[in-house]
Order: C-alpha cells, then sequence, then structure tokens
C-alpha cells in the first residue's frame, strides 16, 4: 500500500472510532432519562392507586350515582347555573265539606314523624345526614384554628351548621358544609357525606327538620369559589340555605357552592 492510502485507511479507522465513541456517550445518556421515566411512570402509577384508595368510598358513590342514571336514561350531567326566584309559600290547609253530614270534614293525613334530631335530606341524592351545631365557638376572639378544630370534630358525626350563621327557616343565611371525602382511617360515619353534591340541579329541593320542624328549600344556584372566598359566608335579607363542601373529590383546591330558597315550611 501506498503512504497515501495507508493515511486514508487511518482518517477512516479515527472517523469510525469517532462515531463509535458518540455512540457510547448518547447510550450512556440515555440511560439515565430512561430509568427516570420508569421511576416517574411507578410514582404516577402509585399516587393513583392510593389516590383512589383514599377516596374509594365518594368515587364508589358517584359510579353507582352515574350508574343507575344511565341505566334509567336519565341525563347525568348537572343542570347549568341558573338563579330563579322562588315566592315563599305559606303551608296551606285544605278543608273539603262533607255533604251529607253538612259539616267540614278533614282530609286523612300523612303525619310525617319529626326525627330526634334536626336533619338535612336530599331527595334527589338520597342524601340523610345529622346537622350537627359545634358550642362554645368564640367568633370573637377569631381563633381560627381552634374553629376549624371544633368543625372538624362535629364533621364526624353529620354535616355541620356553621357558628354564626342563621339557623335553617330563619331569615338570613344558613350555611351548612359537609365532607366530599376524607382521610379513612380517621374517625366518622359522614365522610363523603356530600360526594354526590357536584350532581344537585337547579330545581331540586333539599329538606331540612331544624327542631321538630321541616322546611322545604328549592336549589337557585351552584358554582365553585376558591377557599379564601369568604363571601359565601355572609347574612342574607332573604331565607337561604346554602351548601358547601369541598372539589374535586380528595383534593381542596376548590368550595362547591350550592345555594337554595326557602319555599314552604311546616
Amino acid at each position: 500500500m501506498s503512504p497515501a492510502e495507508i493515511e486514508q485507511l487511518r482518517r477512516e479507522l479515527m472517523r469510525a472510532e469517532a462515531r463509535f465513541r458518540r455512540r457510547i456517550s448518547r447510550a450512556r445518556q440515555a440511560k439515565p432519562l430512561a430509568e427516570f421515566g420508569k421511576f416517574g411512570l411507578t410514582a404516577v402509577i402509585i399516587f393513583v392507586i392510593v389516590f383512589v384508595g383514599m377516596n374509594f368510598g365518594a368515587f364508589e358513590k358517584q359510579a353507582t350515582f352515574l350508574l343507575a342514571k344511565v341505566e334509567t336514561g336519565e341525563p347525568v350531567a348537572a343542570t347549568n347555573s341558573v338563579t330563579k326566584k322562588v315566592e315563599f309559600q305559606k303551608p296551606k290547609l285544605v278543608v273539603a265539606k262533607d255533604s251529607k253530614n253538612n259539616r267540614l270534614a278533614l282530609p286523612p293525613l300523612l303525619a310525617e314523624v319529626a326525627p330526634p334530631d334536626n336533619r338535612l335530606i336530599i331527595p334527589s341524592l338520597s342524601i340523610h345526614a345529622p346537622i350537627q351545631t359545634p358550642e362554645n365557638v368564640d367568633l370573637t376572639a377569631a381563633n381560627w384554628e381552634t374553629i376549624e378544630s371544633q368543625i372538624q370534630d362535629a364533621l364526624q358525626n353529620g354535616v355541620v351548621s356553621f357558628p354564626g350563621t342563621a339557623k335553617p327557616g330563619e331569615r338570613g343565611n344558613a350555611f351548612i358544609t359537609g365532607h366530599s371525602s376524607y382521610y379513612p382511617l380517621l374517625p366518622g360515619r359522614y365522610k363523603d357525606v356530600f360526594a354526590l353534591l357536584p350532581q344537585i340541579k337547579i330545581g331540586d329541593e333539599i329538606e331540612v327538620w331544624q327542631n321538630e320542624r321541616k322546611f322545604t328549600y328549592r336549589v337557585s344556584d351552584k358554582k365553585e369559589v376558591s377557599p379564601s372566598d369568604v363571601g359565601v359566608l355572609e347574612n342574607t335579607q332573604d331565607y337561604r340555605l346554602t351548601l358547601m363542601t369541598c372539589t374535586p373529590i380528595g383534593t381542596a383546591l376548590r368550595r362547591l357552592i350550592v345555594t337554595a330558597e326557602l319555599v314552604k315550611s311546616a
């Protein structure tokens, strides 16, 4: 071989060696990325499993509710938020006349038995929960950590009438809050009592038993607000019921606010 051919061969070998080194370098760089991708995917899968497990009761309620809607052919989407003016109606007693005996005859009554405690009932969502009222809450001290602790304790046994707001049936803003989902290992039977609250529709009725009296409200508005929006707690001059829960399920990112107006009392 001539010197020129030997030099050409040497250059070819050097180029081949350079290409081989570049491939090795790229492979070494790609390996950590692939390992990181596998780790990230594993972490996401574990998070999803834990998240669903922690909120299984709430997700099960929603799935059962939606499947029931599909089976009956009813629409599953909640009605858009529309505020409607509903006139307050006083309960009426209908009296019929007995022509044979020439006297007034009272119709047969299907008497409802008042529950032994104050209670919230949403028939369309099959929600039936006692209303708890935290005792000895000092709102003037503005010690919100203590107030929050008292509310969380009361939420173990039902939904909670927020301290300082109106009572159901009274003029003003009767504000009631409940869990949509909560830590499964902590005590309490009502951790997901409001899991189906996002499915409520404008026009649905809400029944509240307060001091053995029944108050019927009709949903007029539904919206989401930020956790820092305290305006939803403000008092009003109408006869209003406000329900609140965290949304989406398993998070505290937003607050679902359902507003209803009193239409009947008994």
